[in-house]
């Protein structure tokens, strides 16, 4: 049987040093852990673009973003964009998107409570409007040819679009309603081969 004062002896032992003991081949004062200064031990001052808690002397590294994955992204707003020509003079941007929207959702190219269109940009005769997937965009060529205050909107993907061709109908050819009169029939949406 071991002796009890043997027991305690071991739990009298002196606890570890504490961290500010230099660790083997450090000077004294370098613990294992070092504490970044903060806005207090400059007396208040920080340099300009400092972050509390930074080494001085040190810039912060800056994620940098992949190239990879900003052309992808910028290649997919592209495939997510349609131009849209004759707008009206006064086309807003929000009765555009709206009239869009709901001419979608009328013809169920989209569900009664979905947004294909999130954003549009005008000018005097076209517009470019921005659709929340690929797919909406895909289904939206078939609004080429729709009647809008009293124009025909040519539907058609912009000039940067270098995705596949997407077969889409007309306006006329989707309703089965003809073109009111004395307004210009647009033209069809074509692949690139097909203009040649």
């Amino acid at each position: 049987r071991r002796s009890r004062s043997r027991s305690r002896s071991r739990d009298r032992e002196e606890p570890p040093p504490p961290s500010s003991a230099a660790p083997a081949g450090l000077p004294v004062g370098m613990g294992s852990t070092i504490t970044p200064p903060t806005a207090a031990a400059y007396g208040g001052m920080m340099m300009p673009g400092a972050q509390a808690g930074a080494m001085p002397g040190m810039v912060p590294v800056m994620m940098m973003p992949n190239p990879l994955m900003v052309a992808t992204a910028a290649q997919d707003k592209v495939n997510r964009e349609l131009f849209v020509g004759n707008t009206p003079p006064g086309t807003s941007e929000a009765l555009l998107t709206q009239f869009l929207n709901g001419a979608m959702r009328r013809t169920k190219l989209c569900a009664a409570d979905a947004m294909p269109i999130i954003q549009c940009r005008t000018n005097q005769k076209f517009a470019f409007v921005e659709c929340a997937s690929i797919a909406d965009a895909n289904l939206a060529l078939n609004l080429n040819g729709i009647p809008f205050m009293g124009s025909s909107l040519r539907v058609s993907r912009p000039s940067k679009y270098a995705g596949p061709h997407v077969p889409s109908k007309t306006w006329q050819e989707l309703t089965g309603q003809t073109l009111p009169v004395g307004l210009t029939p647009v033209p069809e949406n074509t692949s690139p081969a097909e203009d040649k």
